[in-house]
């Protein structure tokens, strides 16, 4: 049995056990009478909020790009639009593949080193997501056993990920490693694997470039901040979608919808996060004692407003930046 059916089989499980534990003791009419009660309210603000903060995510991205003025913040926050809609329909995260691949071919720049970037602008997220989730249980649940837990894992997954980047940008010894590995193939007579561990090393070293921002607190700086700003927008999106249920609910309810459901897309799941995204809001929402069926009526609708929002955009990008995954494949086989 090859890897990638065994993976198709384990997603699968995991998608039949999220699916037993969503929709165990739930009827139709409650599940169908949950939706009814979703009011539009508030969907302008949601859009024009979800929209700003793709904008903010390219001001951003320009800043882990060393602010260079090759790049302009809308068309960075536009490629991102792409990427995230990529992402939404296709597994591995092909989006971010394609972001690294386009804006490498599209600005004649090392990709590898865009794809640093874009590593180091996932682990900033995980890390501004973690500082959400110890807001929330500061200021409303600090006796929760399962919260807790779940903050020890992640803190120490995305900071210690922060520190680890930055150790190795700053100790950059893999020139130092990748010739001590050669020399100890031509001891043991393997030289013809020398040119596998130079292709490597070239690789590693183009990725590291996407880390050169560790290097500039004022861009260092400006990198979090606008995390802060762009994940705080995520929560109030995620509280107005809450309010247009009719849900009287604190705003701290928002900080742990978007953290949880942060951390659930780094489980297998289908291409849109069917699945843990709902888990997780069970999970939120089940702290405020909200009702199973409204829970999950709002976890199927707001993937459904971002997926539909990034996607009215993103396939007009797409086809401006007229650049498809197949040129990707081309690429690859050059």
């Amino acid at each position: 049995m090859n890897r990638k059916r065994i993976l198709t089989i384990s997603v699968t499980l995991i998608f039949i056990i999220f699916l037993v534990y969503i929709f165990r003791d739930i009827s139709a009419e409650e599940f169908i009478n949950a939706f009814k009660i979703f009011s539009f309210k508030y969907i302008i603000w949601i859009t024009l909020l979800y929209y700003l903060s793709m904008y903010i995510r390219g001001i951003r991205w320009k800043a882990l790009l060393m602010d260079n003025p090759k790049y302009s913040s809308w068309h960075l926050g536009s490629v991102f639009i792409v990427g995230s809609m990529l992402n939404s329909f296709l597994p591995a995260r092909a989006g971010d593949i394609y972001r690294a691949y386009y804006l490498g071919d599209n600005k004649n720049e090392k990709k590898m080193k865009i794809f640093g970037s874009i590593i180091l602008e996932r682990t900033l997220d995980g890390v501004s997501v973690f500082f959400i989730l110890l807001f929330g249980i500061l200021f409303y649940c600090r006796n929760n056993p399962v919260i807790l837990s779940l903050i020890y894992v992640f803190g120490s997954i995305f900071i210690g990920s922060m520190i680890a980047f930055y150790l190795i940008f700053k100790f950059n010894k893999i020139d130092f490693v990748c010739q001590k590995i050669e020399s100890l193939l031509e001891k043991i007579k393997l030289s013809k694997l020398s040119n596998i561990i130079k292709s490597l090393n070239k690789h590693a070293n183009s990725f590291m470039e996407g880390f050169e921002v560790l290097d500039s607190l004022k861009l260092s700086l400006k990198s979090v901040v606008t995390s802060a700003i762009i994940w705080g927008i995520e929560c109030y999106v995620a509280y107005l979608i809450i309010a247009s249920f009719n849900l009287s609910l604190p705003f701290s309810a928002s900080l742990f919808v978007i953290s949880l459901i942060s951390f659930s897309a780094m489980l297998p799941s289908t291409s849109i996060f069917f699945g843990p995204y709902q888990a997780a809001y069970l999970i939120a929402l089940g702290i405020y004692g909200v009702k199973k069926s409204e829970i999950l009526a709002i976890s199927l609708v707001h993937p459904i407003i971002l997926i539909v929002l990034l996607t009215v955009v993103g396939i007009y990008y797409l086809y401006k930046f007229n650049f498809s995954l197949d040129n990707i494949k081309e690429e690859q086989n050059d």
